[in-house]
């Protein structure tokens, strides 16, 4: 559980996404900021929940081997993490939202997006993981998450953006290698068939 818990940190990324959250709710009074993370983080964790519920009948609708979903999955996490490494979350800001984002963008993509999604599906078929751990993990992610959403203008501060950002990028480095080893894994179990 500490295992899939921990991939799943780094896949949301919470430090990764605080400049985006920040950016979204930049003119956002205090009390109504934190409503918002806490409304944006509950309905991501049922999105991901539902994934883990209905991940399994989904794959055998669509007919798709596990080795190929780990290694899509891989993919997709290869490519979230250079964006993570290359690119600023403030890129993707979109001020359409008036400052009270619902469902979109915070809660889906920014934290349930496809690469959480896959994850979610990959643990749960690829890597065995019980419904029950995987709910208390994701349980466990985005009560941390939401903590770092609420405590993010203090810790914007206190971090500076540049501290912000440097976090980011270690995420994405320490993703970068899950989702290489995640390649790997599948193409192993692809060939071993």
């Amino acid at each position: 559980m500490i295992e899939s818990a921990f991939l799943l940190f780094l896949v949301i990324d919470p430090f990764g996404n605080l400049p985006f959250v920040l950016a979204v709710t930049s003119e956002t009074p205090w009390r109504k900021y934190s409503q918002i993370i806490v409304r944006e983080t509950i309905l991501a964790f049922f999105v991901l929940a539902l994934f883990a519920i209905t991940g399994d009948q989904i794959l055998s609708y669509l007919n798709v081997e596990k080795a190929s979903l780990t290694v899509s999955g891989g993919v997709i996490l290869f490519l979230i993490s250079l964006k993570m490494i290359f690119r600023s979350a403030r890129e993707i800001f979109d001020d359409q939202y008036d400052n009270d984002p619902f469902l979109v963008p915070l809660a889906v993509p920014s934290l349930a997006g496809p690469s959480a999604i896959t994850t979610v599906m990959i643990l749960r078929s690829q890597q065995h993981i019980g419904l029950t751990n995987l709910i208390v993990s994701l349980f466990i992610v985005f009560s941390i998450a939401c903590i770092i959403f609420l405590l993010g203008r203090r810790l914007s501060v206190y971090l500076g953006n540049k501290g912000i950002y440097a976090m980011e990028k270690l995420m994405g480095l320490l993703l970068n290698l899950i989702a290489i080893n995640m390649i790997l894994a599948g193409t192993k179990d692809f060939l071993s068939v």
